[in-house]
This record gives structure tokens, sequence and C-alpha cells, in this order.
């Protein structure tokens, strides 16, 4: 069922509507809009979490995981969480409301789908299994963005800098990884002057909150082009909930790359599923929604031949997916800003004079964007 919208006044749903402008316009755009408000309201760290974060860095690791999972095995999740019934549900009934609204397809220069690999380092560890990681990609000619936290470990200057002559990215992950990035306003607003610093410092344009906490609003503070922070549906994180678009979004001034992929560490660690299946049934929803494959994934816990199999195997997989546009976050970034002022626009001419250009846009009409891929397994997801 649709979110109500009554709960925001006139005034302030003008003023989140121009802040915040969805991949779709109409009733589609209402649901991917009704969905964010939600995750707005319940993307809070509860009294228990703000002490843990706290007092985090006096606990060992290993009871630290013990904790986590404790607290995740306690969660009542259903077995199908990361293919957003609810939000797949919601969509279907928009769609039906408006089968011939033309659109501008969410990907450019004929494509259908995208496919984002990032991977954040979280430890000194995480560092030195990065190469490795990198090969893999590589071998099947994909690239990858790679986030580092600045004032946790020492950054491998050559590292980073040999990261970006092979063709990938490099982001930055927060400021120390303490979980307390979004304590209170006063705290973030002391990080804000280093982590800008340290994005300078690396050549970065994009962000990643640690443990995925978020507040896009503060974010605005950062000289960034991208964050990263978001993600569909993922209720294990210590905010949990999602936004439900699997499609990037104007958030101010900045565009967001939300994940859509069940992250390695809930696949590896909390659901003990060391194999591809979860991701690849995802990825067919992903697919058929012409939705954006953003993988997040940790060296971290990719540590042992079988992972980096499974990992591997993702990997082939997505290399060899029709009508997918393999591309670097801040080239989504860059394209989604351009496909927004044409959609935003109202001038019939700007595509017209756009389509000389690369990346091309397209109009679409919502009924042809939303056909399931002949091959695809999909087919029960939006029938």
């Amino acid at each position: 069922m649709l979110i109500h919208d009554c709960q925001r006044s006139p005034a302030r749903r003008a003023e989140q509507d121009a802040f915040y402008r969805f991949a779709f316009q109409g009733a589609a755009g209402d649901v991917l809009q009704q969905h964010f408000q939600r995750d707005v309201e319940q993307a809070r760290l509860s009294l228990k979490f703000r002490l843990y974060y706290r007092f985090r860095h006096l606990l060992p690791i290993a009871m630290r995981q013990r904790l986590q999972r404790g607290r995740n095995q306690g969660l009542q999740v259903a077995d199908d969480w990361y293919l957003s019934p609810e939000f797949v549900a919601d969509l279907r009934a928009a769609l039906a409301l408006q089968p011939a609204a033309e659109v501008l397809h969410p990907w450019p220069d004929g494509h259908h789908m995208a496919s984002v690999l990032t991977h954040d380092v979280e430890t000194r560890s995480g560092v030195a299994l990065v190469d490795r990681l990198a090969a893999l990609e590589e071998s099947r000619g994909l690239r990858s963005c790679w986030n580092f936290i600045p004032y946790k470990y020492a950054l491998d200057e050559g590292l980073l800098a040999d990261l970006k002559q092979r063709g990938h990215e490099v982001g930055v992950h927060g400021y120390n990884h303490d979980g307390r990035l979004f304590e209170s306003r006063r705290v973030f607003d002391r990080r804000v002057p280093a982590i800008n610093e340290a994005l300078t410092k690396l050549d970065s344009v994009g962000f990643r909150a640690p443990m995925v906490h978020r507040n896009l609003q503060w974010l605005q503070a950062l000289t960034i082009d991208y964050d990263a922070s978001c993600f569909d549906v993922d209720p294990y994180q210590a905010m949990p909930g999602g936004i439900g678009s699997v499609w990037p979004f104007m958030a101010g001034k900045f565009v967001e790359l939300p994940y859509t992929l069940p992250q390695d560490h809930t696949l590896f660690v909390t659901l003990k599923q060391e194999s591809t299946k979860i991701w690849l049934r995802k990825l067919d929803l992903l697919q058929s929604l012409a939705g954006m494959a953003l993988m997040l994934t940790h060296p971290d816990y990719t540590d042992s031949p079988l992972r980096r199999d499974t990992y591997a195997a993702y990997l082939d997989k997505i290399a060899e997916q029709p009508g997918c546009w393999h591309a670097l976050p801040h080239q989504v970034a860059r394209w989604w800003r351009q496909r927004d002022a044409l959609q935003y626009s109202q001038d019939s001419d700007s595509l017209e004079a756009h389509e000389t250009n690369s990346p091309q846009p397209r109009w679409v009409c919502l009924h042809e964007l939303f056909q399931m891929a002949k091959d695809s397994s999909a087919n029960k997801f939006l029938d």
C-alpha cells in the first residue's frame, strides 16, 4: 500500500520536492518520494546504538562481532527482504495509473541497466587485500571505486595512485569510522573541514558514511559530487530501512547513489550464505526494473578463497549482463545530473540539442521501460 503523504505541510512538501528530485515524475515519482520520506523519518540511531558507538572503541573486536551477530539473529526478517516486495507492489500500482507516460530512460546510449562496483576499506588488513580484488575485476574488464578512511589508518599514496592509473576511482569513507559522525550537529560540523581536506587530498568527488549512517541534509556541507550512504533496503543496519528506489536521485547539490545489492558482510557473516544465489536473484529484479546494480563489498570480509570465488562468480555474471552500462560512481553521477537537467527543464528543445553529444538520453514510455527481458527469470516481479 502506498504511504500517505498527509503528514507533510504543503510548504514542507514543496521545499522537499525541490531539494529531492527522483528518477520519475507522476505516480511513480510519488512512490519514490514516499518511500524516501519514510526512510528519512526512521533513519535514527536508537539510544542503545548511540551508547554502543560512544564506548565501541573500548570493546575487543570479537565482542563487537558477537554483539552484532546476536542483534542480527534476533531480527524477524522475511526471507525475500532483499527483493523489496512492498516497494515493488507500490510501484506496480503506480504504473497501472500511467502506463503510457513518457520518461527519460534512466541510462544513456541504449543501455538497459547499470552496474557499479564499490568497496569500503575498513582496516589495514583490508588495505592489504585491495590489489588482489582489483585484479579480479580487471581480468573481467571491470573497474570499481575504493573508499578509504582518511583518519583511521595510514593511507598508502602509492596504492591510491596505482588504482587511479589502472582506471579505478578513489572515494572517502567517513572520518575515522567510529560511528559517531552523525551523533550531533556539533560533532559533524567539527569533522567537516577534515573530511573536505581528505576529499581534496585524494582528489575524490564521492563519499560514503561509515555503517551507512545517513543525513543527506547535513552532508550538503561536504564538497562532493555524489554520496553513496543510502540503500534501497537493508534491515540489518544500525539505521535499518531503505529508500526503496533502485535508481540515483538528486539530493540538494549532489547525486545520491544507493547500494542495491546485499552487502558482503550481510551475505557472508549474518546470513552465512557464501554463494551468489541472493545476489543473482536481486540482479534479476534490478534488470527487470532497469535499475542500478550498485554493489558494496569490503576487502576485509572478502578474505577467504571461497568468498573471493563467490565475488568472482558475481563479476562473471555482471560482466556478461546484456545491455548493462559498467560505470564508475562519478560517471553515473555526471550522467544523472545531465538527465535531471533534461527531465526537469520542461524544454522540449533541450533533448534535441543534447542528442549530438554523448552520453545520449532517450525518451521511453513506462510500459516499455519495465518490460521484462525475454530471457529473465524475473517475470513474477511486475507481472
